[in-house]
């Protein structure tokens, strides 16, 4: 969590490297504290997908840090077009129009960032799968006789993965 403005090194090495990948006139204008926001989001969207995780921003393993650095500026450019839907109209005056739309742009990237985004992340949890063990593989699969008696015997206290 960002506290007054003292940053850890790792905290601050990430905050300079993602706004190396945001637009010039956010990144002039954002603070570091604001960045490292965003950067705790991607590090929540991580720990959210499954397998789940417990990362923190100084506890992120380093094959990690290029996806938290583009979700970084994935959240920067959508918290830009949400100030910017702020600024856009129209106007109509006998006839002539005029109209400010600053989002439609990006509204046709966004989709295809959020993809790449998405993915990213999915790519890097099946390598977790693995670290950990095959958390969340379910219950093994057995021949249809043998798997009934053990249900039947043993009840749900043979299931993996049940509390």
């Amino acid at each position: 969590m960002p506290t007054g403005g003292l940053l850890s090194d790792k905290e601050r090495a990430l905050v300079r490297d993602a706004k190396n990948l945001m637009p010039e006139r956010f990144r002039s204008t954002a603070t570091d504290n604001r960045i490292l926001q965003f950067i705790e989001i991607v590090v929540a969207d991580i720990n959210y997908f499954p397998p789940f995780t417990s990362f923190t921003v100084d506890g992120l393993p380093t094959p990690i840090l290029p996806i938290v650095r583009f979700g970084a500026s994935f959240y920067a450019q959508i918290f830009q077009q949400m100030r910017a839907t702020l600024d856009d109209f129209d106007w109509t005056d006998q006839g002539v129009t005029v109209r400010i739309d600053q989002t439609a742009k990006i509204n046709t990237s966004l989709p295809n960032i959020t993809k790449t985004y998405e993915r990213m992340i999915q790519n890097f949890k099946k390598t977790q799968i693995f670290a950990v063990g095959g958390r969340g593989l379910g219950t093994p699969r057995f021949q249809s006789q043998l798997g009934q008696f053990l249900k039947i015997s043993l009840g749900s206290s043979f299931l993996w993965n049940t509390f």
